[in-house]
């Protein structure tokens, strides 16, 4: 749900020249099909071998479905710095996409001296 939700934020960002991209533990094929099947431009990154959520101690292991990630959402810096992390381990603490245009403004304040004219 929350990435056909990003697909068609998807647009809103490109005018704001912000991007998006998804990390998942499936393997770049699945990932392809998922990513062509919601219609999405933005990149689906596949981290099979777990090597990332490693680092970054994300992982979930249950009997159902083995060593997995839990779901972040990151709201990055132009500079990669993190500025806002969601923990979506249950949906609703997924960000809307609401939270995430609120998390841009408040990064564009930050790095853009322009952002108020009337300022």
């Amino acid at each position: 749900m929350q990435l056909r939700l990003l697909t068609d934020f998807q647009k809103e960002l490109a005018v704001n020249y912000c991007k998006l991209a998804v990390i998942s533990v499936d393997p770049p094929e699945v990932n392809a099909a998922f990513r062509t099947g919601l219609g999405a431009s933005f990149p689906f990154l596949s981290d099979k071998d777990r090597v990332v959520i490693k680092q970054l101690d994300m992982v979930e292991s249950s009997k159902s479905r083995g060593e997995t990630a839990i779901p972040y959402t990151f709201s990055l810096m132009p500079d990669l710095t993190v500025h806002n992390i969601y923990c979506g381990y249950w949906y609703v603490g997924r960000p809307t996409i609401d939270e995430l245009r609120q998390d841009l403004r408040a990064m564009m304040k930050k790095c853009r001296t322009d952002f108020d004219p009337q300022a």
